[in-house]
C-alpha cells in the first residue's frame, strides 16, 4: 500500500510540474480587434481606437487613431507588436501626435521601435519613451486599452 502511494505522490508530483513548466512556455497572445487608444492632451474621456490583428505567433499589426473633434490635435500608431510578455508590448513603426500648444503646434512624429508597459492594476499599456519632440519636460501618455 505504502509503494502505491508513494507512485501516486511521484505521478501527482511529475503532472504537476509539468503543467506548470508547460504554462510558463506558453506565449502571451494579445487580444485582436478594436482597442481604445489615447493621449492624455486631446481626452482619456472620448478616446480613438486602434485595429490590432494577429501577423504571426507572437507578432501582431496595430494601426488607428484619435482625433479631437473641435481643433487639429491627433495621435496616430502605425507598424507592429510583439508582444514580449503579458505586461510588456515591444512598438515598431511610427507614432504622430500633434497637440496646438505644444511642440510649436508642429508635428510630432516618432519613428522606431518603442515600449508600452502595463503597470500595476493598470487596464492599459503606456507608452514608456514619452518625452514630447518639444523637450522641456513635455511627457505625452499615449496608452492603449486591453479593450
Amino acid at each position: 500500500m505504502k509503494r502505491i502511494s508513494a507512485w501516486l505522490c511521484l505521478i501527482f508530483i511529475l503532472i504537476c510540474t509539468h503543467s506548470s513548466y508547460a504554462q510558463k512556455k506558453t506565449t502571451p497572445t494579445l487580444r485582436e480587434g478594436t482597442h481604445n487608444f489615447t493621449l492624455q492632451w486631446i481626452s482619456w474621456d472620448k478616446p480613438g481606437k486602434v485595429q490590432i490583428r494577429k501577423k504571426n505567433k507572437n507578432t501582431y499589426t496595430i494601426k488607428g487613431e484619435q482625433r479631437d473633434a473641435q481643433s487639429n490635435s491627433f495621435v496616430t500608431i502605425d507598424g507592429t507588436l510583439k508582444v514580449a510578455s503579458a505586461t510588456e508590448l515591444i512598438f515598431t513603426g511610427t507614432i504622430m501626435s500633434l497637440y496646438e500648444s505644444i511642440n510649436e503646434g508642429n508635428v510630432c512624429e516618432r519613428t522606431g521601435t518603442y515600449h508600452f508597459l502595463a503597470k500595476g492594476a493598470r487596464k492599459y499599456w503606456r507608452l514608456q519613451e514619452m518625452e514630447n519632440c518639444e523637450g522641456n519636460n513635455v511627457t505625452d501618455y499615449i496608452d492603449i486599452y486591453f479593450n
